[in-house]
């Protein structure tokens, strides 16, 4: 059975509008952990922060500024998999609410794959260009950086 334009727009809409408000708590958790990170503490990786080392995702967001500056080339440098996420953003977008279908299992065993070979690819990356040019780069002002020269200065003030 064919629907037509006007149905399809209004049912993916409906759908849309259903899946934003049972994941209402989800979504504003998460624009809260975005806002507290870049106001607070200027950054929005927790592990870089923590750490000083690139997580997988590492440049994602700036290959998505980029994509979206058309820097295509730009954009695979920072990180390739920027392709990938949009490819996979544009698959669940029309499956969900496009077609309507609400069994996603194909597109999350597509999501896991693509997580792992992220991972690989990573693992690669460091490799091949740690430390190195952003987004491959080791950020010396974090957490663990700085527990160690508090760490530090306590144990030399006790050997005075």
């Amino acid at each position: 059975m064919r629907r037509s334009l006007k149905k399809v727009i209004s049912q993916g809409t409906d759908r849309f509008i259903k899946d934003i408000k049972s994941a209402k708590w989800v979504i504003i958790g998460i624009i809260t952990y975005f806002v507290f990170l870049r106001k607070m503490i200027m950054g929005v990786c927790p592990l870089v922060k923590i750490t000083g080392y690139p997580c997988p995702s590492c440049g994602l967001t700036r290959a998505g500024i980029r994509l979206l500056q058309m820097d295509f080339a730009g954009a695979w440098q920072m990180h390739p998999f920027i392709y990938v996420a949009v490819f996979l953003v544009l698959l669940f977008v029309w499956n969900r609410y496009i077609l309507g279908r609400t069994d996603m299992e194909k597109f999350k065993k597509l999501l896991a794959a693509t997580i792992f070979a992220m991972l690989a690819f990573y693992i690669y990356r460091m490799l091949r260009d740690f430390p190195g040019e952003p987004p491959m780069s080791y950020y010396s002002d974090n957490l663990l950086c700085r527990l160690k020269e508090v760490l530090q200065m306590l144990l030399e003030g006790r050997n005075q």
